[in-house]
């Protein structure tokens, strides 16, 4: 027998079965990596929280910038970025850094579950940069009530709209304002930010100097709300504006529904009292001439 007969030659079986063998190593290989890589991202995400709870806020970022680093694609990546942004904004009162993670987080991960909380972090911290700042945060705020995916919850929707109201204002765009807070009334009747809208509604027509409209807006909330102490802003405002215009007995007898909704304690009780007494005897100065 020649050498040649003698030496050994793999069958196809022997390939096939030699290449299958290698796949599932590689396989094998690529998911223990990635279960590793899991694993160690979980371990820095739960440990940023760790040093969060400890007051080490320098510290627990570091854990979370270097996840985003580490392992780009990782789905704990928008977690470390809403908290790291979170933690600059309320902890390290850092805004720069804090609108530059929040911004970081809305434009690569638009749907993620933070999406929402980051832009009006964002809005938020856009609000305190002057009358250009208030108009970003406008723009931002227009967009989340418009945004169905993922759409505000209706306490966020509420909230979005007060605040949008309240930035129109600052603006001295009132009647802006007043669509926002309109709205508010019209599809949530049963919020609780109701008697603040129909505070707000008759503080801006004040604003402008239209006392008819703002002492309709006024009595119209104080009537709707029973006089109670939900309405107190309205009837305080209803009252001043009775006795700027010299209705003094209008003014009395609504002081007097503010007393009887608090308690003698209350400070607005007290003050609402010296009040009833000051325009008393105001009436009794007019009627002696």
């Amino acid at each position: 027998m020649t050498p040649d007969l003698l030496r050994y030659s793999p069958s196809n079986n022997d390939v096939v079965f030699d290449r299958i063998i290698k796949n599932f190593l590689l396989i094998v290989l690529i998911l223990f990596s990635v279960s590793c890589q899991r694993d160690e991202a979980q371990r820095m995400f739960d440990s940023g929280i760790a040093l969060w709870k400890e007051n080490k806020y320098d510290e627990s970022i570091q854990n979370f910038i270097a996840l985003t680093k580490a392992f780009p694609e990782h789905q704990l990546v928008d977690d470390s970025l809403f908290w790291t942004a979170k933690i600059y904004e309320h902890y390290l009162k850092n805004p720069e850094q804090a609108i530059r993670f929040y911004r970081s987080l809305n434009n690569k991960f638009e749907s993620s579950e933070y999406s929402v909380r980051s832009m009006i972090g964002l809005a938020r911290l856009r609000s305190t940069q002057g009358d250009e700042g208030m108009r970003r945060a406008i723009r931002i705020l227009l967009k989340l009530q418009k945004q169905t995916s993922p759409a505000l919850s209706e306490l966020q929707w509420e909230d979005n709209q007060m605040f949008l109201a309240e930035l129109f204002s600052k603006l001295k765009n009132y009647e802006q304002a007043r669509a926002e807070l309109k709205r508010l009334i019209q599809e949530r009747p049963d919020s609780s930010h109701i008697p603040t809208a129909y505070f707000q509604i008759g503080r801006s027509y004040k604003l402008q100097g239209n006392l008819d409209l703002a002492r309709i807006t006024f009595l119209e909330a104080d009537r709707k709300f029973k006089h109670n102490k939900s309405s107190l802003s309205s009837a305080l405002s209803l009252a001043d504006i009775y006795e700027e215009t010299g209705k003094l007995n209008e003014a009395i007898a609504v002081y007097n529904s503010i007393l009887n909704r608090l308690e003698k304690k209350e400070v607005i009780y007290q003050l609402a009292s010296n009040r009833i007494q000051k325009l008393k005897l105001r009436v009794k100065k007019t009627k002696t001439g």
